[in-house]
């Protein structure tokens, strides 16, 4: 056989550790409250996929209705149809036809399969369904979930599967939600002191079963978050509380000294620190000048807390060799591929061969696909072991990796790396 096929055929066989999701829980699928969860065909357009038929030109309304439960499937699909055919070329609409393909055994989304689809999406939502797509479907290790339905930490129903991180934007920039208060166990916060007792038992709470920490402040600010002392803020703090408004570098320095406090406590318990860099979910609010800062920003991290492993997120689309640099000189620094395969495939695959080329290949994570729903996990993880096969491939060909390390690279960036890394073995004991 051919040396590309025996690596794809290798790439297939090796699980992958899923190192980001927003999966759902599986209770809010089967029994939604409010009656508003897909459970159509639609559901596979509902994340990622959605920007793209916007970006084409779907109108709002016409979004909004497609995306409305009850709403007939046949309506939904004349309302889709011509935005999947104008964005079918992209990486998330890849994702939804290998989907099809892999979970629904269908070809792709026509008029002659449709109906059928949405026949398979319905009848596969029945209890057990997580565990199926992800083990059975997607051979996934296992997933590391940043939910997105509770505050912090989710108590997950399915805590062998789904590990969870502690969301810490909560934590640094709403602090005075009594919510999070009463979750750490603290009545009243009225100075900076009693805030840090609420950090600190989030964090006893949590700590223990959580895999990771994961922050996307980088939606809203750049990561420059300053070391800022307690005694610097303390009083600023106190004002914040009684109802004052602050001034943009008053809330930046707040926000900058519990970001470092969440750091030195995701230390004390030995969590790796997740950290969103680059492209912007959805459309039309990306402030491109803000995200190439990044390079720089992480690398004033990475210095204040040298011990601390951090893990960049989605390889900071569109400036990714600038990630490839970091990792290459900064000990603690880790890329994550995450999401990033359906943002642009052959970008990735790019990425791969010059990473491997540069850093070492202990440093760098493959997968996570970042959905809410766990359907088209199915298909990006199918992308992403193809663009891996394809990256490995080329560098065995272009003579830049010896064929006999082939098997050692791909389990190591594939799922070894994420293991040892989080310590699943170890912490969770699968």
């Amino acid at each position: 056989m051919s040396l590309r096929s025996d690596i794809a055929r290798l790439v297939e066989s090796t699980p992958l550790a899923d190192t980001h999701e927003h999966i759902m829980e599986e209770k809010l699928r089967l029994e939604p409250a409010d009656g508003s969860r897909l459970d159509d065909f639609a559901v596979l357009f509902s994340h990622y996929a959605d920007s793209d038929l916007q970006v084409a030109g779907m109108p709002p309304a016409e979004f909004r209705r497609a995306m409305t439960r009850g709403v007939p499937w046949e309506e939904k699909w004349k309302l889709i149809k011509p935005y999947y055919q104008a964005s079918r070329n992209t990486g998330y609409m890849l994702s939804v036809r290998l989907t099809v393909q892999k979970l629904y055994g269908e070809d792709d989304i026509t008029d002659s399969t449709i109906e059928r689809i949405n026949e398979k999406v319905r009848d596969l939502i029945k209890p057990g369904f997580t565990g199926h797509v992800i083990k059975e479907v997607a051979n996934i290790d296992h997933c590391q979930v940043n939910s997105l339905e509770r505050k912090v930490f989710c108590e997950t129903e399915h805590p062998d599967i789904l590990l969870q991180d502690i969301g810490t934007p909560p934590l640094i920039s709403n602090w005075r939600d009594e919510d999070i208060w009463h979750m750490a166990g603290v009545s009243e916060v009225k100075t900076l002191q009693d805030y840090h007792r609420v950090i600190d038992g989030i964090f006893a709470k949590f700590g223990p079963r959580a895999v990771a920490t994961k922050n996307q402040m980088n939606y809203s600010r750049r990561l420059d978050f300053a070391v800022v002392k307690a005694e610097e803020v303390a009083s600023i703090f106190e004002r914040s509380l009684s109802g004052a408004e602050l001034t943009a570098e008053d809330n930046k320095a707040i926000q900058d000294h519990l970001f470092h406090y969440c750091i030195d406590k995701a230390n004390e318990y030995g969590l790796p620190v997740k950290l969103h860099c680059g492209y912007y979910a959805g459309h039309n609010r990306m402030p491109l000048h803000i995200l190439r800062y990044n390079g720089g920003d992480i690398c004033n991290l990475l210095m204040a807390h040298p011990k601390t492993r951090y893990v960049f997120m989605h390889i900071n689309y569109p400036y990714e060799n600038e990630l490839i640099a970091v990792c290459k000189h900064y000990a603690n620094a880790y890329a994550d591929m995450c999401w990033a395969w359906i943002i642009n495939p052959t970008a990735c695959v790019r990425f791969l061969k010059e990473f491997l080329m540069a850093a070492p290949v202990t440093k760098i994570l493959t997968f996570g696909g970042d959905y809410r729903m766990v359907e088209t996990v199915v298909g990006h993880a199918e992308i992403a072991r193809r663009g891996i096969a394809q990256a490995i491939s080329e560098l065995v060909e272009e003579r830049w990796l010896p064929e006999k390390d082939v098997e050692y690279v791909v389990r190591r960036i594939m799922v070894e790396n994420a293991r040892e890394l989080f310590r699943v073995g170890e912490k969770f004991g699968i």
